[in-house]
């Protein structure tokens, strides 16, 4: 009919993504609504949390089918389909002298609760392993020059097929980290050494275009790397960091013997380099910024790198005692994940692959 935008097939499932509208309002519809109650889940389910669903439905008058009449309500009706639908009801109205005796119900969308969120975003990390993701990164972009700060084990480095750099005090290294690699160089030492000492591109004989930065878990440490590492690298280069999106407030800790040992990941420590985010966007926005959903506590990639900007260095006491005593809660990890939106490790991959194909 006239002002129709959408007619849909099934009328229990609008062609409308979840959490769409702000409002959604029903007037005088659900008694012409054989399974009335699966059009308020519909509705439901298109409000965005902390929305609102408005319905007006009659408790009386004469039967007018269209195509079928086949209920009146009753305020009991209001508080049962908030039940229903996990809402509140924020405010009910029955018209009881007119006509048709309509009843108004207003419907409140419960924003979810922090714990929920990061529960929500710690299924999304089903992804690649972000060790697999970055060697299949790197082999579709055709990385030539690599540098890994904190490899420990060698896990994350071994996977990598190009000329590589590792740096880490206390190499425990169990796995193959040559591989098929034209050059492995390791060097045990802190990353703040190594940059004293030596000039990756020199090492490696051209610009860094692949790194990844999972050294000491502290910002200040993180942010230090990035640093050094950025004006070493191609201005097309990309650069990973790792656990900057904690699923929990207890595994920002600072220090790693302060880490809970119960509750859902026990033991995981991820420290505060998610400050990292927040300093970029503040102090380096020209960064681009994309959050992958790896696991265990997702990947941060940054493209569009400037080795020649001195905004972070020339800042960077500034930022630590800007950032030092800034601590996670709840309601703020909340925040700093929906910040957040991770993109898909697989359909990245699989864009990479089309682009190589074509």
């Amino acid at each position: 009919g006239p002002g129709v935008d959408v007619v849909t097939d099934d009328p229990y499932a609008y062609p409308l993504p979840d959490g769409h509208a702000d409002i959604v309002i029903s007037g005088q519809m659900l008694e012409h609504c054989e399974f009335f109650w699966k059009s308020f889940e519909e509705m439901v389910r298109i409000a965005k949390p902390g929305g609102f669903v408005a319905l007006i439905v009659p408790s009386k008058g004469p039967i007018h089918r269209y195509p079928v009449d086949c209920y009146r309500f009753l305020p009991d009706t209001m508080p049962a389909l908030a039940k229903l639908g996990g809402c509140e009801l924020v405010e009910m109205w029955h018209d009881e002298a007119s006509p048709w005796g309509d009843l108004v119900g207003v419907f409140l969308k419960p924003a979810p609760t922090p714990k929920a969120l990061l529960a929500e975003r710690a299924e999304k990390f089903g992804g690649v392993e972000y060790g697999e993701f970055i060697a299949s990164y790197l082999d579709l972009r055709e990385s030539t020059a690599h540098l890994e700060v904190g490899t420990m084990h060698g896990s994350s480095l071994a996977s990598v097929k190009c000329a590589s750099i590792a740096v880490d005090p206390d190499f425990q290294l169990a796995f193959p980290v040559i591989g098929k690699k034209p050059a492995a160089l390791l060097f045990q030492m802190t990353s703040d050494e190594f940059f004293e000492t030596y000039n990756p591109a020199d090492l490696l004989r051209g610009s860094l275009t692949s790194a990844f930065l999972d050294g000491l878990h502290l910002f200040e440490a993180l942010l230090k790397d990035l640093i050094n590492t950025e004006r070493h690298c191609s201005r097309r280069g990309v650069i990973f960091l790792h656990d900057c999106l904690p699923l929990t407030v207890d595994m920002t800790t600072r220090r790693h013997a302060d880490v809970s040992a119960e509750g859902a990941y026990p033991n995981w420590w991820t420290g505060d380099v998610w400050k990292i985010v927040p300093i970029l966007r503040k102090y380096r926005p020209d960064i681009r910024l994309t959050f992958v959903d790896c696991p265990p506590t997702g990947l941060v990639m940054l493209t569009q790198l400037n080795p020649s900007d001195t905004t972070l260095a020339r800042h960077y006491d500034q930022i630590v005692d800007e950032f030092m005593q800034i601590e996670l809660t709840e309601d703020t990890l909340a925040q700093h994940f929906a910040s957040c939106e991770t993109r898909s490790s697989v359909d990245l991959l699989k864009s990479l692959r089309k682009e190589q194909a074509d």
